[in-house]
């Protein structure tokens, strides 16, 4: 696809309409050719990486340090440390272990929304990754002119 839109010899006009994330972010570059205009929908997302993996893959450490300091957790590891038999370190051992993966996939949920709310369209435009950001009703419009405005650069280009 990469090779495609280097190549490609015409306007090309691609439009964001939920998430714009990996391959895609890269690939739909305006970097990558010329004549090609960015455009994303109100609300939709713009990253390299979608918040959900981001949680998981790059802030795992904020997503472990967050699960170690929730208070759920802190209380059932200090009645493990002071339960008075087997089977009651048992009982809390499985008990802990259920709470901990809640509140991992709680924790994941929060810094998948922070990294979201950072990295959104309004962030992508910025650095020029986006031309320009429309509303919804403004779409059909926004393409035609766009369409357009590629196929007029290309006639004054003698192409």
């Amino acid at each position: 696809i990469g090779r495609a839109i280097v190549n490609f010899d015409g306007p090309i006009v691609f439009c964001v309409v939920s998430r714009y994330h990996g391959g895609a972010f890269v690939v739909f570059s305006g970097a990558l050719n010329d004549n090609m205009e960015v455009l994303a929908v109100e609300g939709s997302f713009a990253s390299v990486l979608g918040g959900a993996p981001a949680a998981a893959v790059v802030f795992t450490r904020e997503v472990n340090s967050r699960v170690a300091a929730d208070p759920s957790i802190r209380e059932l590891e200090a009645n493990l440390a002071g339960a008075q038999n087997d089977a009651q370190q048992a009982h809390l051992r499985v008990e802990l272990a259920a709470q901990q993966a809640a509140v991992r996939n709680e924790k994941l949920g929060e810094v998948a929304a922070e990294f979201e709310a950072v990295h959104n369209i309004q962030r992508a435009q910025r650095v020029g990754s986006v031309d320009a950001v429309i509303p919804a009703v403004e779409l059909r419009p926004y393409i035609i002119g766009a369409v357009e405005r590629g196929m007029r650069r290309a006639v004054e280009a003698g192409k």
